[in-house]
């Protein structure tokens, strides 16, 4: 094993941290982070998919990317492929019987663009002669009934006229009814209800800030998450019902209930496990 294999490796062990919480947070393969760490870059997927790896790994662990990147690329350089020369032959006068029949197929298609540009403008042009005819020929109409002099749109004033025309005297039942049915405006109560719904998803609040580099795994309302929570860094969490915190460092962070600090909660590299309630510290 190297020495950019060997230093992933000790990083991990000095945090008591396994492969599989790295594999199952990062959702890189225990196959892949194996390799890494033996520096049998062979079984990578790829140059590109392996610095990925790489730096996922080193973001979990707390440790620089970029440094984790570099100590990569010396243990795994890239080969130089040497420059290939195509050999040029240069006559001083043109072969003629390598091409002795022009193609006309570059021509051909050329033509054949140009017909169909021309086919479609033609189309195009004949649609809106018609589309422009249609209110000249009922303006025209409207002349010859003698209803107006001015021409105007054809569609709008036939839609409007005839209902006036027809319509009959509206009762006092469907005035009644059609007070009745009028939609009420839903904004406010979808308001309302998004602002009673909220504070039963986000019921209290807890706050984990590291003295120093520590492992601290969530588990809020059901859902986990770990991770190395770095110095005088701090993570909030807000839930509805249960808050987990578990640390393998129990002097190495300070917790918060609702903003009020819990004090200490054990000494260095100490496991803990809080439970968090509506209530407080349940345990």
């Amino acid at each position: 094993m190297g020495k950019f294999g060997d230093r992933l490796r000790r990083e991990r062990e000095m945090r008591g941290i396994t492969l599989d919480e790295i594999s199952e947070s990062t959702k890189i393969s225990r196959r892949h982070l194996e390799s890494l760490e033996k520096e049998e870059f062979d079984n990578l997927p790829g140059k590109v998919f392996a610095k990925g790896f790489v730096r996922a790994y080193a973001r979990y662990l707390g440790i620089s990317e970029d440094q984790a990147a570099a100590d990569y690329a010396l243990a795994n350089p890239e080969p130089v492929i040497a420059e290939e020369k195509f050999p040029l032959e240069i006559h001083e006068k043109p072969n003629r019987q390598l091409n002795p029949k022009k193609s006309q197929l570059p021509l051909v298609l050329a033509m054949a663009a140009l017909v169909g540009v021309l086919i479609g403008y033609g189309v195009w042009a004949k649609s809106r002669a018609r589309q422009q005819e249609t209110p000249e020929k009922v303006s025209a109409a409207a002349k010859d009934d003698g209803v107006s002099s001015a021409p105007a749109p054809a569609p709008t004033p036939q839609v409007e006229v005839k209902p006036v025309a027809e319509a009959k005297p509206v009762s006092e039942e469907t005035r009644v009814s059609a007070a009745t049915s009028e939609p009420q405006p839903a904004s406010p109560v979808t308001v309302e209800k998004k602002a009673a719904e909220k504070p039963q998803a986000r019921n209290f609040f807890v706050v984990v800030k590291a003295k120093e580099d520590s492992w601290v795994s969530l588990t809020v309302d059901g859902r986990k998450s770990s991770f190395v929570l770095p110095t005088d860094r701090q993570r909030l969490v807000w839930a509805g019902s249960k808050i987990i915190v578990n640390t393998r460092n129990a002097g190495g962070i300070d917790i918060s209930f609702n903003g009020r600090p819990l004090g200490s909660i054990g000494n260095e590299n100490e496991p803990r496990t809080l439970t968090f309630t509506t209530a407080g510290l349940v345990q």
